[in-house]
């Protein structure tokens, strides 16, 4: 008797995991991926430095290793306009490298 009901037990678990699977699919994993397909670059940017905040906070909230953090550099990779950046830190400050951004800009403009 006992062995029957852990043998049912299995399987009523078992088709609940395969039923949660499903419903976690169809609302909300291709939700989310029918809408990425159609966003625009810039917001593809957003969502990319978003889900690296997000892993993040995990990181830092639980005890794995904080293997993601800091300021983050978010550029976009297309055929038509190839590497653009986004958003990019610098690393140093203006102020004290007149010279650097004078000559970068200059570049830029020619």
């Amino acid at each position: 008797m006992l062995a029957k009901i852990r043998k049912e037990s299995r399987t009523v678990l078992a088709d609940l995991v395969k039923d949660l699977r499903a419903y976690r699919g169809q609302k909300h994993v291709s939700r989310i991926l029918d809408a990425v397909r159609i966003l625009p670059k810039d917001e593809l940017a957003a969502m990319a430095e978003s889900l690296v905040n997000l892993t993040s906070f995990k990181r830092r909230v639980t005890m794995d290793a904080e293997t993601v953090g800091g300021p983050i550099d978010v550029a976009v990779i297309s055929k038509g306009d190839g590497f653009v950046w986004i958003k990019r830190k610098h690393y140093f400050t203006k102020e004290l490298n007149p010279h650097f951004v004078a000559n970068y800009y200059r570049d830029e403009k020619s």
